[in-house]
């Protein structure tokens, strides 16, 4: 079944493309090309350097917020609290992280890169960037610039809709 229109508050709003099937809807579309992209690196990733895709991107944000708290990693990725004290506490053991009270406040951890989280950073950003060349291929410049640009937005509003509703990333 064909859904050609869909009434909001009483007025026929249509954005989005009719919707025929599973495969017509934005988040299948989405999560179907996250899936693909996250085999191709998590298995690239974990046999050339190592690191499975959740340490890396807990590593990457590690690096990237600078002091970050275990909290705003965990919310920054939108994991749970578990699967995020298993990859943290991993880290730990590997000796890529370091995790401490943060200074603002004792009951909140901090985390930070050891050299050797700083070394292996800079190897997987570098392969990352390399397969970002290779994914963004299809694009132009300008294309590759406006796509980020509509992900980056539309990422804000299903932010702000996900807060609106009560689910907190």
């Amino acid at each position: 079944m064909q859904l050609d229109h869909v009434q909001f508050g009483g007025q026929e709003d249509r954005i989005h493309p009719p919707i025929a099937d599973i495969t017509d809807v934005l988040s299948f579309r989405v999560a179907r090309f996250n899936r693909l992209i996250e085999r191709m690196g998590g298995t690239n990733f974990q046999s050339r350097l190592g690191i499975t895709l959740n340490e890396w991107r807990v590593i990457g944000i590690t690096e990237a917020l600078g002091a970050a708290t275990v909290s705003q990693v965990r919310k920054m990725l939108v994991m749970d609290k578990g699967q995020m004290s298993r990859i943290a506490r991993g880290l730990v053991a590997r000796g890529l992280i370091v995790s401490r009270p943060s200074s603002g406040d004792r009951r909140v951890m901090a985390l930070a890169l050891t050299e050797a989280g700083r070394t292996i950073h800079a190897q997987v950003l570098a392969e990352a960037a390399h397969r970002n060349e290779r994914l963004s291929g299809c694009f132009s410049a300008d294309e590759c610039s406006e796509f980020l640009r509509l992900l980056d937005k539309l990422t804000e509003h299903t932010l702000k809709r996900a807060e609106a509703e009560g689910i907190a990333p």
